[in-house]
């Protein structure tokens, strides 16, 4: 049986998310500013026409804003490796080492965040995602600090109750065994060669 070496990029669907919610207003607002500035930029009408370009540029600023945010929508991962496992988003990449994570288990996102217990910011976060199961890493400590992570991840990824993180990936199952097969490796390594490592 060919070894693991490496697991597969496992997309962020948290991250997705908030980029789902996010892009769809700014292209709005950017559309009707843009069209603003356009109309009184050609149209004959009293208004200053000095002020046309400043709208355009305030339209275009959020609508390219908007179409870089839907780019990114598949650029934040989570991928097992041989000694670590590494969380990127398109301004975060973060090792966390295997020495730091305590237990890992599946739980489904309706246990964890509760409809009827969250607030209602969060809870509209999470309607669409209610239902499915995420792999929770229960961490001795964080990588950065956490305030710094809450700056660059969704605030679903905190685990509400312990020091550990929620990943939602659309296939759970497949990166639960990954990193169970990888981390499993690691620690074995770890017992034979001894604290040097």
């Amino acid at each position: 049986m060919k070894r693991l070496r490496v697991g597969k990029r496992h997309p962020l669907l948290f991250y997705r998310r908030t980029l789902d919610r996010l892009w769809p207003t700014l292209f709005l607002c950017g559309a009707i500013l843009l069209t603003i500035g356009i109309y009184v930029r050609f149209a004959r009408t009293p208004l200053h026409q000095a002020e046309a370009p400043w709208l355009m540029l305030s339209g275009g600023l959020p609508l390219a804003l908007s179409l870089f945010f839907l780019l990114l929508r598949h650029a934040a991962y989570v991928q097992a490796h041989p000694d670590h496992l590494r969380l990127v988003t398109p301004f975060l990449q973060m090792r966390i080492s295997y020495r730091r994570i305590r237990s890992t288990h599946p739980a489904e996102l309706d246990a964890l965040f509760p409809p009827q217990r969250v607030s209602a910011m969060l809870r509209s976060f999470l309607a669409p995602l209610y239902g499915r199961t995420a792999v929770v890493l229960e961490l001795n400590g964080y990588p950065l600090p956490k305030p710094l992570l809450r700056l660059f991840l969704a605030p679903a990824m905190f685990h509400p109750h312990t020091e550990g993180l929620v990943l939602l990936v659309p296939d759970w199952i497949a990166f639960s065994s990954e990193l169970d097969t990888l981390r499993a490796d690691w620690i074995g390594k770890s017992k034979q060669t001894g604290p040097a490592l």
